[in-house]
């Protein structure tokens, strides 16, 4: 008797109408790109207390009540955009959000004004993901880098990096193989993850001692050129070892770089190829570089004095003939980074800004479009800056794809990326953690 009454009892529950489910918001009818090869061509989106709450498709869902709706009818949701390395000043805080940038991997920064930021994770800025100070070698080209000579150094420097917020370790290119090994292995027995610009020790060295990541592609001249040896003593100078490996791009074999890449894969080495930095510097006496829009939103006192071409090419000894240089290098560097996600290794979408003329926000979207241009489709494109972004930064579990208890971060496009990338920047809405900190007319179709 008391099992027909408890089953009774759950019929009748499934047959009452239940009330209506509240949200906080919903946003309504629009193409889902869910960031783990799912897309949903008419989907609603709700979210409350900040986090997705369900995903559905529209028609499963017009019933449901949230507090605010947002009507996305021919528009695109993506996740949050991820740049996986910059600086973050603060004159840069808001131009990240206006492109849809909402979680950034900083690679040296003070630590005094870096760590309280990326602890407090504030939804007016995007979430910061910190290494504090680089660690570098003897003449360190940076007056804030941690300068380590010899193992227990590197161990003591790694300790307070941690313990002080470090999300990641940065290190740098005067240090030779042994001793980025030893920071590697103090890392990880902290849980912490190093990111490498590579000069003394080549990508394949970093890669054997375990780095997580290779920013700008450096090392890898390095690994493949005929005169190794030549390309590493010219990183004694910054600026020399810099211009020496760039330039060294265009005449590298491509069955030598396939092997470089095989074993960089196989070491699950995750690239932040930075391009929009390598066509930047290509591009510092083009005329037209100071005509970009999007240096409207950079302060008169970066553009005239910090980004001063003439400044940087006098520094660097930079001439006309070596801006022509890079700028042969860069579609050889755009053809290693297709090949190296065709060979199933991951690439994180990465920018340096604000490095010259790389304007926050606005070089990430260049940065997807170089990799298109490369031959890359417009969906592995924008994975490199969401889903691998955010499993190098730590946030799978947060960020990276739109789905159920994830941070609302989101952004709401007019277009659809995944047949133009350039849709990307025609950017209507974006949230973070949930709340609307973009909002501005969609572009006229």
């Amino acid at each position: 008797m008391a099992v027909r009454l408890s089953l009774l009892i759950s019929v009748l529950m499934m047959l009452t109408p239940r009330g209506p489910v509240d949200f906080d918001l919903a946003i309504r009818h629009c193409r889902v790109i869910v960031g783990n090869g799912q897309v949903l061509a008419d989907g609603t989106v709700f979210i409350s207390g900040g986090r997705i709450a369900r995903v559905d498709d529209t028609r499963a869902a017009d019933h449901v009540i949230s507090e605010k709706s947002i009507d996305a009818t021919g528009r695109t949701l993506v996740p949050g955009l991820i740049d996986a390395h910059v600086h973050v000043e603060p004159w840069t805080v808001p131009l990240f959000l206006k492109y849809g940038v909402t979680s950034v991997r900083d690679l040296n920064n003070d630590p005094t004004y870096i760590f309280p930021l990326a602890r407090e994770d504030a939804a007016s800025r995007p979430r910061i993901v910190a290494a504090g100070a680089l660690i570098d070698g003897p003449g360190s080209f940076w007056k804030n880098a941690i300068v380590v000579d010899d193992p227990l150094a590197a161990d003591a420097a790694v300790q307070r990096a941690v313990a002080a917020g470090a999300g990641v370790i940065k290190v740098y290119t005067r240090l030779r193989p042994a001793l980025i090994a030893e920071i590697v292995q103090e890392a990880r027995a902290r849980g912490v993850p190093v990111a490498a610009h590579l000069g003394r020790t080549t990508a394949v060295q970093a890669a054997l001692a375990g780095v997580a990541s290779i920013e700008h592609l450096t090392g890898i001249p390095e690994s493949v050129s005929n005169d190794r040896d030549r390309l590493i003593s010219a990183h004694d100078d910054f600026f020399g070892g810099w211009t020496a490996a760039e330039l060294e791009w265009a005449s590298l074999e491509p069955a030598a770089l396939d092997r470089v890449a095989r074993t960089l894969i196989e070491q699950q080495v995750v690239l932040v190829p930075t391009l929009a930095l390598h066509e930047a510097f290509s591009r510092l006496a083009d005329p037209l570089l100071q005509r970009d829009p999007a240096l409207a939103d950079v302060p008169d006192s970066v553009k005239t004095r910090e980004w001063d071409p003439a400044d940087i090419m006098g520094r660097a000894h930079w001439t006309a003939a070596t801006l022509a240089g890079f700028a042969r290098s860069l579609p050889a560097m755009q053809r290693f980074v297709r090949r190296y996600v065709q060979l199933g290794g991951h690439v994180a979408a990465g920018t340096d800004t604000p490095q010259q003329f790389v304007v926050p926000g606005a070089s990430l979207h260049r940065e997807l479009q170089l990799y298109v241009a490369a031959g890359l489709s417009p969906a592995a494109a924008l994975r490199t800056a969401t889903v691998e972004g955010a499993a190098l930064l730590g946030i799978a579990d947060r960020a990276g794809t739109i789905a159920v208890g994830k941070d609302a971060d989101l952004v709401l496009v007019d277009g659809d990326p995944l047949a133009d990338v350039t849709a990307l920047s025609r950017i209507v809405t974006v949230l973070r953690n949930g709340q609307v900190v973009v909002a501005r007319p969609a572009p006229a179709r």
